[in-house]
């Protein structure tokens, strides 16, 4: 075969194209997604592991998410993956600095995130990544919309980093500075949708901005955050996505109609009469609009690490701070133990080290993501967390742990020890019983099995759990004196 002057010259570029795309480093680049209150069951991937009457809670209308379906379908998906508290700010507390969120000034919204705890980009930092955030960060305090913080808790970029709020249309000035673009009748910041398109709304221009990140980091090891701040409301999204699901007959949850008695849990607490089914149906159309546009661009990530050749040197997670109950046990947003709250979606695709369709079913929570992530960019000594390494876990869903037992809470009102199947809830109000819900007997979470002569062993093994979590983690609820009578009978069942 003779190879031209011509040909030679071609491939000679491409040679240099490719080369000039590789990555000097063999550490793996980590990019976190994260959305704000997304009911798992809104993922294609996780109705496919359910039973329909609980994967169709809303009905036969879907939303279809072949992307998010993409990164599980060849990567890991877990089924018990919970909240340490699912609340904004206390779960974004966890997921970054490995501790609950009471040891790190955390226990409740709009605090300020203690610094003498090193975050997941202070540790990368020190391993020669580069590290950037973009999108709601919600650990400084009051500020709203509050961008760029000046503390950054290792974030060398956090030019697109705001503390708070749920903005819905962005732009950018001439010389890179963010600002909202939505303004209300006094020229102030507002959550309304004025000007909202493919390239100023929420959750395509934050990814717009992460797609920019790649870019200029494209030949070195980067640690990237992504933080969307939808599905959450108010509930509005950009055309065409606000009438994708328009007038679409929703069924309301199997538990909408569930009520409050006077010896309900004090995480009951049910809707009232201003939010009537025709106000449901308006707010899951917006909603799986939401989680559509999410979605697509998912997409467009994968396609940008794919076109830079950098796709499977990449792990690629995708969760949230916590879930929304979308009416189920007649109850929206989050803050309760039930799964449609304090279970999250997660899912982690890394093509050089996870097996397509691995599925790990061991309760775990987001304390555990950074040790697991540090370990699986190499990092050789971790710093002490409350959390566990997952790497293993993630190699051998099978793998058979010690302590297959998680916690998730909410400041002063309640306290669960959780495995895959069972969870123990204590809460501080006066009239209620300790609650065990069975998931696997009773899915839709509506029976009190505590004091059941059946679930005695397993009642005492998750209440002694429960206690060493509370005096390890140095939680309040051990000081507190209907938690220690409820607890004591538990315990002596």
């Amino acid at each position: 075969m003779i190879i031209t002057s011509h040909l030679k010259t071609c491939l000679l570029l491409l040679f240099i194209t490719i080369c000039s795309f590789a990555q000097k480093s063999e550490k793996p680049n980590i990019i976190w997604v994260i959305t704000d209150e997304h009911n798992f069951r809104t993922l294609g991937c996780y109705r496919d592991l359910m039973e329909p009457e609980q994967a169709k809670q809303w009905g036969d209308k879907v939303v279809e998410t072949p992307n998010l379906d993409w990164l599980a379908n060849n990567g890991a998906l877990f089924t018990s993956m919970y909240a340490a508290s699912p609340v904004c700010s206390p779960s974004r507390a966890s997921m970054f600095t490995g501790q609950y969120p009471q040891t790190v000034n955390m226990p409740v919204n709009n605090n300020v995130l203690n610094k003498s705890y090193p975050t997941i980009a202070n540790v990368l930092n020190k391993e020669g990544y580069n590290t950037g955030y973009i999108g709601k960060w919600h650990l400084s305090g009051d500020a709203k919309p509050g961008w760029a913080p000046e503390v950054s808790h290792g974030f060398k970029d956090n030019r697109y980093m705001f503390n708070r709020g749920h903005w819905k249309v962005f732009g950018t000035e001439e010389d890179g500075t963010p600002f909202i673009a939505a303004k209300d009748k006094k020229g102030n910041p507002s959550y309304g949708m004025q000007g909202a398109n493919k390239d100023s709304y929420s959750t395509d221009w934050l990814m717009d901005r992460a797609v920019d990140f790649i870019d200029k980091n494209k030949k070195q090891s980067f640690f990237c955050v992504v933080s969307l701040p939808e599905p959450h409301g108010p509930d509005a999204v950009r055309a065409p996505y606000n009438t994708m699901y328009k007038g679409v007959k929703f069924d309301m949850p199997r538990t909408f109609t569930e009520g409050r008695t006077e010896h309900s849990p004090k995480w009951r607490k049910p809707l009232g009469k201003n939010y009537n089914e025709t106000k449901m149906q308006n707010m899951i159309s917006t909603y799986f609009g939401s989680v559509k546009c999410i979605d697509d661009n998912i997409g467009k990530l994968i396609n940008s690490l794919k076109e830079r050749g950098i796709l499977e040197n990449t792990i690629i997670m995708f969760s949230s701070d916590h879930g929304d109950l979308l009416g189920e046990h007649n109850q929206i947003n989050k803050g309760a133990p039930f799964e449609g709250s304090a279970l999250i979606p997660f899912i982690i695709y890394h093509g050089k080290s996870i097996k397509p369709k691995t599925i790990v079913k061991q309760a775990v929570n987001n304390t555990d993501w950074m040790p697991t992530f540090l370990s699986m960019a190499g990092v050789k000594n971790l710093p002490k967390t409350a959390g566990k390494d997952l790497s293993q876990l993630i190699e051998n869903p099978n793998l058979k742990t010690e302590n297959n037992v998680t916690f998730s809470r909410i400041h002063k009102s309640w306290v669960a020890a959780i495995t895959n199947r069972y969870k123990l809830i204590i809460d501080v109000s006066v009239k209620s019983q300790p609650w065990l819900i069975d998931t696997k007997k009773d899915p839709d979470e509506l029976i009190n099995h505590f004091g059941e002569p059946a679930y005695k062993d397993i009642t005492k093994n998750l209440a002694s759990k429960l206690k060493d979590y509370t005096i390890e983690q140095n939680d309040s609820f051990k000081d507190n004196k209907i938690f220690k009578q409820k607890l004591k009978k538990s315990l002596e069942y």
